[in-house]
């Protein structure tokens, strides 16, 4: 498995690919509105990190490095597709979110749909802690939890 920023070039097909996810369809997020902030997020500088295994995307993490409650970063999205689950495509880029943040901000922040056991069991897994809930945020029937890491 390779890990790298990811490229305009990236986008279409990977945004088509994430827009299928059940977490995705939930929150209405079509490959067009995916793709649309993905380039966005390359314009503004955010952090966009591909998992890839024989030259085609399997994951993605997209994070700021700094600034959430001005203490840390923020991963935005930590999304896996089907064939790199159970292969710790996650783990890989939850690992290169965290270093990434770690060189500019001493914590980490994320947010986490409560009904979303098998994601919160990985954050537990990964030594975050859950530390708050914002009910209605995104969805009116969905709190969603607040993480948190110490990085450094």
């Amino acid at each position: 498995m390779e890990i790298r920023d990811a490229t305009a070039t990236d986008l279409p097909a990977l945004s088509a690919r994430l827009a299928r996810l059940p977490l995705m369809v939930r929150y209405g997020r079509s490959a067009e509105r995916m793709e649309q902030d993905l380039v966005r997020a390359l314009e503004r500088g955010d952090g966009l990190l591909l998992a890839l295994t024989g030259g085609r995307p399997i994951g993605l993490a997209w994070f700021v490095r700094e600034g959430t409650l001005g203490l840390g970063g923020y991963l935005k999205l930590l999304a896996v597709l089907p064939e790199g689950q159970g292969r710790g495509t996650g783990a890989a880029l939850l690992a290169a979110f965290e270093a990434a943040v770690a060189q500019a901000s001493p914590h980490g922040f994320l947010l986490c749909s409560d009904f979303n056991a098998a994601a919160q069991d990985f954050y537990a897994k990964h030594g975050w802690t859950r530390v708050g809930a914002l009910p209605g945020l995104v969805l009116p029937e969905v709190a969603e939890q607040i993480w948190w890491k110490r990085l450094r």
